[in-house]
């Protein structure tokens, strides 16, 4: 029968996440609509977590684990901090060398369950950690404290001292010494403390700063390395684009081609219909009006194979549908896309 203690290593952490706000009322149609008084400006972006001035919780809950990563390097884990209080919870998960949980060895990870205590040290912070561990596993808690020489070491590199919450946060995500210097080295503009809190809070932390970096791109602003971080551009995505011959995009650019839902697969697709030309622009106008890798290859196998992006365009939003130009042309005809949307337009009569 297995121990206690195993049973507590092989438990699974479970943090609550907070309710879903309720649905918005529905709102009445007023006619007619009085004009709408200019907007003014929005405050810069912030950090939700910096901007309520949040408690630091007394107690935090951990949990390793084998990693996931097929990639990763031997001797990584993959580690979890999390915490949880009347209003809030949160998780950060990581993976990272198994050495950066000072005080937990290879050997008590791997025995059959044992009592535990390691520490795990940020810039900003560090978390004192216990619980118990065995057969690749671990839980407990952990209490944090945070290191008094950090804002100094902020204020040498021109960011201005944050207060107990901002360091916090920054500790619970590690964003430290590195990050900035990395930044330096890259060329960015000195980020400020709220950018640096919410690089940590929307994952744009070190390992994404050097992936994108790996990629040869700089965005110059942090800002911009969270925006596109939000918006799911990632370095692999990057890559992809660039075997395509996609390089130097702004990070507009790259944002738009991901919000319009323009995969690399459909850019190879589309290039096997005969469009190998396109502009990262057309793409995302293809996507937008439904225009389809499949649409352009029958088009193609019907002698369509010199269509202008704005044919395809027209074509699709017209309602051309590939059966309707087989239907169109079926005596022997090759009506233009001006005609076959003519055609179309008129319910079918010439």
């Amino acid at each position: 029968m297995a121990s206690p203690v195993t049973f507590a290593v092989l438990g699974v952490l479970a943090l609550a996440a907070p309710p879903a706000a309720p649905p918005a009322p529905p709102v009445p149609h007023l006619a007619p609509i009085p004009p709408v008084p200019p907007v003014p400006p929005a405050p810069p972006m912030r950090a939700l977590w910096d901007a309520e001035e949040g408690v630091i919780p007394s107690s935090f809950e951990w949990s390793v684990k084998p990693t996931e990563d097929e990639n990763a390097p031997a001797g990584q884990v993959d580690f979890q901090l999390g915490y949880r209080t009347d209003h809030h919870s949160s998780t950060m998960g990581s993976t990272l060398p198994a050495e950066q949980l000072e005080g937990l060895t290879r050997a008590q990870l791997d025995a059959e369950g044992q009592p535990v205590a390691f520490v795990l040290r940020r810039d900003a912070g560090a978390f004192s950690c216990k619980g118990v561990a065995g057969q690749g596993r671990g839980v407990g808690t952990c209490a944090y404290a945070s290191n008094p020489a950090f804002a100094g070491a902020l204020g040498k590199r021109g960011i201005a001292a944050p207060n107990d919450w901002q360091q916090f946060q920054l500790a619970m995500f590690d964003i430290g010494l590195p990050y900035l210097d990395e930044l330096k080295r890259e060329r960015y503009a000195t980020p400020t403390l709220q950018e640096l809190v919410m690089a940590g809070t929307h994952g744009a932390g070190l390992k994404q700063l050097k992936a994108m970096d790996a990629v040869g791109y700089h965005f110059g602003d942090v800002s911009s390395l969270i925006r596109v971080r939000d918006h799911g551009v990632s370095a692999r995505y990057i890559e992809g684009l660039r075997g395509y011959g996609y390089t130097g995009l702004t990070p507009d650019q790259l944002v738009r081609l991901r919000d319009h839902g323009v995969s690399t697969a459909f850019i190879g697709e589309m290039r096997a219909a005969g469009y190998s030309r396109l502009t990262a622009e057309d793409y995302a106008r293809l996507r937008d009006h439904g225009v389809t890798a499949g649409f352009a290859t029958d088009l193609r196998a019907q002698g369509y194979d010199k269509l202008s992006t704005e044919d395809l365009i027209r074509m699709r939003d017209h309602g051309v549908t590939t059966g309707f130009v087989r239907s169109a042309n079926r005596e022997g005809a090759r009506l233009s896309p001006d005609e076959l949307i003519q055609l179309r337009d008129t319910g079918g009569r010439r």
